[in-house]
């Protein structure tokens, strides 16, 4: 199941070439231009007395890899299924509900890993590359876990959807969310005590602030990064329910 859905992405590439390779180089590009230059002289450091491009730099690869999965996930569980140009084909699949989902997440993470790694290459031309080996090898770790989670928040978002102005309110929100309270770009420490402690309360901002943690001072918050790896393989299991009960409609 993985191995066909990652030919499909590739023939989706390769059919749609010049246009994926410019969405390839200018998203990331303007991530970096609305977020580095656009807020550079924003105080954003809660508990790290970095620079700010230091700060970023892991931001800008999470939000370009976050966006560039969403669209792949919502044509094949929103779009293709509202549709239902692929409902029958998936009702009569083999594979069981959980490995379904389990697959769109894996493929996502391949998909959101090239995006990444063409993100990297990119933003060092510009600003030199901050972190060290092991500082690196942490950060991917961090990265598949924010993926995988951020993956089934999508998929969930997208079978649960019937509609498309739910869809675009959904994603809107959530896309409000990423910029301004998850801690990627504004640190949730200029947020009241009381709503700090809310939004760290959620499983993506536990993985993007153990990530931080880890890159900025060393330290790893195991709680931060366990419950995030749970809360993951529980939406997945949420979302093979959800798309079977859509599936005996």
């Amino acid at each position: 199941m993985i191995k066909a859905l990652l030919l499909r992405r590739i023939w989706l590439l390769g059919n749609n070439l010049t246009s994926s390779l410019v969405i390839l180089f200018l998203f990331p590009l303007t991530v970096f231009i609305f977020t580095n230059l656009a807020l550079r002289k924003i105080p954003s450091i809660g508990l790290y007395d970095i620079p700010f491009d230091i700060w970023i730099y892991p931001s800008m690869i999470f939000l370009v890899t976050g966006f560039a999965i969403l669209p792949s996930i919502f044509r094949d569980l929103f779009d293709l299924r509202v549709h239902k140009k692929v409902l029958s084909y998936l009702s009569l699949s083999p594979y069981s509900k959980k490995y379904l989902i389990f697959s769109f997440s894996i493929v996502s993470l391949f998909e959101s890993l090239i995006f990444g790694l063409f993100s990297v290459i990119l933003f060092s031309v510009i600003i030199p590359y901050p972190f060290g080996i092991i500082e690196t090898f942490g950060f991917i770790l961090y990265f598949c876990i924010y993926t995988i989670l951020l993956a089934n928040i999508f998929i969930a978002v997208s079978i649960i959807s019937d509609m498309l102005s739910t869809l675009f309110i959904s994603l809107f929100c959530f896309m409000f969310f990423m910029f301004f309270g998850s801690s990627l770009i504004i640190s949730l420490d200029f947020f009241p005590t009381t709503i700090n402690s809310v939004l760290s309360l959620l499983p993506l901002v536990m993985c993007i602030k153990s990530m931080q943690s880890y890159l900025f001072s060393g330290f790893i918050n195991w709680g931060f990064t366990l419950i995030p790896i749970l809360s993951s393989f529980l939406l997945m299991f949420i979302n093979s329910i959800l798309i079977k009960n859509k599936l005996r409609q």
